[in-house]
């Protein structure tokens, strides 16, 4: 995975009567970081919105974790826009609830070697509030929240938010 993959954020919850499941994930260098976006949210049971196509990332509130030296946002936000509706999913980080750093559990050895190859992984998790809006011709008509875990994940090494 380290080979195809840089870093993603990765999330499933739960608000009133929807259901997602997303993920923001940047490929390596090697393929010009470029990003891939899967999506899948459902309302009562039923998808209402699949095609990844149509969904858009941000994040909001970037920093630098201290101990892992990874970006890590305050917000993330998928949004998918069908014709004149859009949903906009958003998580807003209140606790890290863990971060590792992979080669801090890995024999002497490994960690020398994966020094000198330049591994860099890292994890985090985090918990806090997810919305979910869903807007039609711009005026919101459904609002949801409730709690919610999510994960960032770091191959490899942290790259200037600028890029």
């Amino acid at each position: 995975m380290h080979r195809l993959m840089h870093n993603w954020y990765r999330a499933r919850a739960r608000a009133g009567p929807y259901t997602v499941i997303a993920s923001h994930i940047t490929a390596t260098e090697a393929y010009g970081y470029k990003t891939q976006i899967v999506y899948m949210l459902a309302k009562d049971d039923e998808i209402v919105a699949d095609d990844d196509a149509r969904v858009s990332f941000e994040t909001e509130r970037v920093a630098t974790d201290g101990k892992t030296g990874k970006p890590v946002a305050d917000i993330t936000r998928y949004i998918y826009r069908d014709g004149d509706a859009r949903y906009v999913l958003t998580f807003e980080r209140q606790k890290t609830i863990l971060q590792a750093i992979f080669i801090e559990r890995a024999p002497f050895i490994k960690r020398l070697i994966a020094r000198i190859v330049g591994f860099d992984g890292a994890y985090h998790r985090f918990t806090g509030k997810v919305t979910m809006e869903k807007f039609e011709k711009d005026v919101r008509v459904e609002t949801f929240d409730d709690h919610a875990i999510w994960e960032l994940m770091y191959f490899g090494k942290a790259r200037s938010p600028t890029l």
